[in-house]
């Protein structure tokens, strides 16, 4: 073997090797490259989701007692008012009044009881910013001790006003309302203010048959 052929043969797998390692060199270098400088981040496109609306309802503000000042100006304009739409009627327990934050809100007076062969008037008033009042007497069957699928039964009005105006009545005059049956029942009064807000307050009055 000549000099030649020995030197291509001892160099030929050096060129194959050298071949090789630069076709990874350049498929490295074709590669993805890193950037030198980190790419922003693109903002979400995404919009957070609107919550529910809430179905609660607001709760009203208690109603508030009258002070002395509004007790007396009712007990007075009451007093006033039976002398005609009231006449020679003895008082049902006291006034019941107080002071309405809410239009539409009501008061609730307590237990009395309507006694077989008597009959009764309500006088009911709305002081400033109340200009509409409405007045009925209801069965209070919690009083009664009835059972609760009788409660809203016997909790209907017994008898409502037909007035318009900050003044209201029921049986007023000579038309007082008459308890008809034989055993006494358990009653009460509640005053709404249709509207406006404010102090309102009403007196029963009664009288035998």
């Amino acid at each position: 073997m000549s000099f030649r052929s020995t030197v291509e043969s001892t160099l030929r797998p050096l060129w194959i090797t050298a071949a090789f390692v630069s076709a990874a060199v350049v498929a490295l270098g074709c590669g993805d490259k890193e950037p030198e400088f980190p790419e922003n981040p693109q903002p979400s496109a995404s919009v957070p989701p609107t919550p529910p609306p809430s179905n609660t309802v607001p709760t009203p503000p208690p109603v508030a007692a009258c002070d002395p000042v509004q007790s007396v100006a009712f007990s007075s304009i009451l007093q006033e008012r039976a002398k005609t739409e009231a006449p020679k009627m003895e008082l049902e327990g006291g006034v019941v009044c107080g002071t309405i934050g809410t239009e539409g809100g009501t008061v609730s007076g307590p237990t009395f009881f309507m006694q077989p062969g008597m009959c009764y008037t309500v006088l009911a008033n709305g002081l400033p910013n109340v200009t509409e009042v409405d007045v009925q007497i209801v069965g209070d069957a919690a009083a009664a001790g009835v059972p609760p699928a009788l409660a809203q039964l016997l909790s209907a009005p017994l008898a409502v006003d037909s007035d318009t105006g900050a003044m209201a009545a029921i049986g007023a005059k000579n038309s007082c309302y008459k308890w008809a049956w034989p055993i006494p029942a358990a009653a009460k009064l509640v005053i709404k203010s249709r509207t406006g807000t404010g102090p309102v307050g009403a007196q029963v009055y009664r009288k035998k048959q």
